[in-house]
């Protein structure tokens, strides 16, 4: 067996590029994401497993981006194979031109280039502390536009933080219910528990929203929120946020005065 590591090694020429039904071969999809196949053969007289080749920007060889593959050819085996590439994240979307060149053949390739929105937030988990009400609160993160399309900062008004335990207690308190002797009694006072200890939604304003992140570049974003007034400070509260498609999470740890006595 024959190892192409290098896409200039000359065994690449006895590996010939079949008619195509058009006259070029597609890779489609996201920027960091294209794929597409290929027809080929190998003419040689051993196997032949080859690791890279090279695409070009323009028929004179200008510029060459290696793609790294993993194919095994037969001797004179004619098979279907995968082509998978990736461009820098920020390529906008469009069509693009590049060749390949197999067993002395130019081949022109068509990049279909996809739109993508696309982020990366870190970190996504938060812990704050006091839980008084209507004490601000204030996420800070990290938001990289990694897709190909201008993101607009997202407008987030309103967010649940929840009591870390009130379904353990409004279930502990149903089954010990005295005045709850059914399954539908039982259920009715978990629910009643659960609107009696259930906070409002919390205020939450995110200060940049509407402003535009172009592709490859971050921002700071600063989120900030409001303690509901029925929350008890004495309990510990979570919650999760939706931004755009990523989930933030965050606790908020009840913070009481401790008292000293003095001597």
């Amino acid at each position: 067996m024959i190892f192409v590591k290098d896409s200039n090694d000359a065994f690449l020429n006895h590996i010939n590029i079949e008619e195509q039904e058009q006259d070029h071969v597609i890779l489609n999809g996201t920027p960091s994401s294209m794929s597409g196949y290929l027809q080929v053969s190998n003419t040689f007289n051993e196997t032949i497993k080859v690791r890279t080749i090279s695409l070009s920007d323009e028929i004179q060889h200008s510029e060459k981006t290696d793609l790294n593959i993993s194919w095994k050819l037969f001797p004179g085996e004619t098979t279907l194979q995968s082509l998978n590439f990736s461009l820098p994240t920020e390529t906008p979307p469009g069509e693009y031109i590049r060749y390949l060149e197999l067993g002395g053949k130019k081949q022109r390739v068509k990049l279909v280039v996809q739109p993508s929105v696309e982020i990366d937030i870190y970190p996504t988990t938060f812990t704050l502390q006091n839980t008084d009400p209507g004490t601000r609160q204030t996420l800070a993160f990290t938001v990289t536009n990694i897709g190909n399309l201008p993101f607009q900062i997202p407008e987030i008004k309103h967010i649940a933080a929840l009591d870390m335990d009130f379904l353990c207690r409004a279930f502990g308190f149903a089954f010990r219910d005295q005045k709850a002797l059914n399954f539908t009694e039982t259920l009715n006072s978990v629910t009643e528990n659960i609107k009696q200890n259930l906070t409002d939604w919390a205020s939450a304003k995110v200060l940049e929203a509407g402003e535009i992140i172009i592709p490859g570049k971050s921002q700071l974003i600063h989120l900030d929120f409001i303690v509901p007034k029925n929350a008890d400070p004495k309990n510990d509260y979570s919650g999760n946020i939706r931004f755009w498609d990523k989930d933030l999470s965050f606790v908020i740890k009840s913070h009481l005065e401790i008292k000293t006595k003095s001597i």
